[in-house]
């Protein structure tokens, strides 16, 4: 390559540098400003993750700790507001997108990269999550971080590279424990592209040591705690008799289509059957490796479709190949441009259903699960202002427990819990036995059962919480003051 042609390239990568991070400035912001004016509450999980939060710990009843360090970071300077609450998923998209320009530049092109960015920043996945905290959030990064120092480490050899693919492969496990599947895609490619002398590297190994010794902590507080986080996890993903569950099965791969879009994820079948081109082995096998492991997990039990996103970072980067390489721009501006409409559809569904005259009903409002906590919260504020002494206390259901201990912070919670069986992460600290705290306002759907009232020495009515959300869809919970616990019935 002569200078002449040097300065072109260099010309080219510093355009679609700055295209790259002008699309993400504006994306970024006009997230943020849908963030900011919506009108609903954190969903149960969100909640969950905040009182995590305000509970740092090595470990929580269903996942790792990475979720909870964000959201403990982001309050810490911001505040408990719900934007504060999920800002990290704002900040944390455009990061793993920058990744993913990385990774399609340093095997293809900038234009790759650029495209592959772009593809990756629209995903309805990533529209979506970009709403919500979740553990995708910082999941996404480091399987993108992972993929890039793999690269890096594969080329080079460096220990540089080989201790920032350990970095992000032990940060990934402490964020969901699916990162193993970046270990299988990675022996997968290792087998099928023959690079056998890559298993006598130690630099790979000490790549894999470090990573478990940044996993460590999370994997002994879950010794200490009967491995509940690993229980769980196979819990939810456990299905019913049947030996195949091919309505899982079809709805997951179904999904693939609304987590990807609907255009990208018919392009990414195409280019996996009909294209070739440089390092195509690599990109698919991390996409189709995790596709595949949770399609089956799915058949035999059950899977949401949102389970296997990380793959769509180096899918994104497989299409981007076809649509840059081969001269597709018109497929380009259909997938993003559905994408685009998918996301305004979701961020915009209370203007649209008002514009359009539609009612919004239990059936078609899809933030419902989101709507009269806020309601729920004052109400049970006030009656703990009477007793501002009193714990709150649930039994079986974390989703009360999750809103109010957010709605009506700062409070201290604690369960009913008579079977000693963990259900969430609320029956593991601050038991009701242990507690010297004499008062409890106990909230539940159903009225007081005789076998917890025998367990008190008193017990009074408070009323009710109550939200009329729509005729048939309302938030109703007893309250009662209970005092003076006395020990479960043997």
């Amino acid at each position: 390559m002569n200078e002449q042609q040097k300065s072109l390239q260099n010309h080219h990568n510093s355009r679609d540098v700055w295209l790259l991070l002008g699309f993400l400035a504006i994306t970024t912001l006009w997230r943020f400003s849908v963030l900011a004016g919506m009108d609903v509450s954190l969903y149960i999980d969100e909640a969950q993750y905040w009182y995590w939060a305000n509970h740092l710990d090595f470990g929580y009843y269903s996942k790792p700790p990475v979720v909870s360090l964000l959201i403990a970071a982001t309050t810490g300077i911001f505040g408990d507001g719900e934007v504060a609450v999920r800002l990290a998923s704002i900040i944390c998209y455009p990061l793993t997108s920058v990744m993913v320009y990385l990774i399609g530049q340093r095997l293809y092109s900038s234009r790759v990269g650029l495209v592959g960015a772009m593809l990756f920043m629209l995903m309805p996945a990533v529209s979506i999550s970009s709403l919500v905290i979740s553990t995708d959030v910082a999941f996404f990064f480091f399987w993108a971080l992972g993929l890039y120092t793999l690269i890096r480490a594969l080329e080079s050899n460096e220990w540089t590279w080989w201790i920032l693919l350990g970095i992000a492969g032990g940060l990934g496990m402490q964020t969901k424990y699916t990162m193993g599947v970046f270990v299988i895609s990675a022996l997968i490619y290792f087998v099928i592209s023959g690079q056998w002398r890559i298993f006598l590297n130690g630099r790979l190994w000490g790549a894999g040591i470090l990573a478990f010794l940044i996993w460590l902590p999370n994997l002994i507080w879950n010794y200490y705690n009967d491995f509940i986080t690993f229980q769980h996890t196979y819990e939810i993903s456990e299905g019913n008799q049947k030996l195949f569950r091919w309505d899982e099965f079809g709805g997951f791969v179904g999904g693939q289509f609304g987590v990807f879009g609907i255009i990208s994820f018919a392009l990414l079948i195409y280019v996996t059957f009909k294209a070739r081109f440089a390092h195509k082995k690599l990109l698919l096998t991390f996409a189709w490796t995790f596709v595949v492991i949770i399609s089956l997990q799915a058949l035999f039990g059950r899977a949401n479709a949102n389970w296997a996103a990380p793959a769509f970072v180096s899918a994104s980067i497989a299409v981007a190949v076809w649509l840059v390489n081969f001269k597709h721009p018109k497929w380009l501006i259909a997938a993003l441009s559905l994408n685009l409409v998918m996301a305004a559809g979701v961020y915009y569904f209370n203007p649209i259903v008002d514009a359009l005259g539609i009612e919004k009903t239990s059936r078609n409002d899809i933030y419902k699960r989101l709507r009269g906590w806020p309601e729920i919260g004052q109400q049970f504020s006030a009656i703990h202002q009477q007793y501002p002494e009193a714990i709150l206390l649930g039994s079986g259901d974390r989703t009360i427990l999750s809103h109010l201990a957010y709605q009506a912070r700062p409070l201290k919670v604690s369960t009913w819990n008579d079977s000693g069986h963990i259900r969430h992460h609320y029956d593991i600290n601050d038991r009701l036995e242990t507690l010297s705290e004499t008062e409890f306002l106990f909230v539940s759907k159903g009225e007081l059962g005789d076998a917890m009232r025998s367990t008190f020495g008193s017990a009074k009515s408070l009323g009710m919480l109550e939200a009329d959300i729509y005729p048939k869809y309302q938030l109703r919970y007893y309250v009662y003051l209970l005092t003076d616990f006395k020990g479960y019935s043997k």
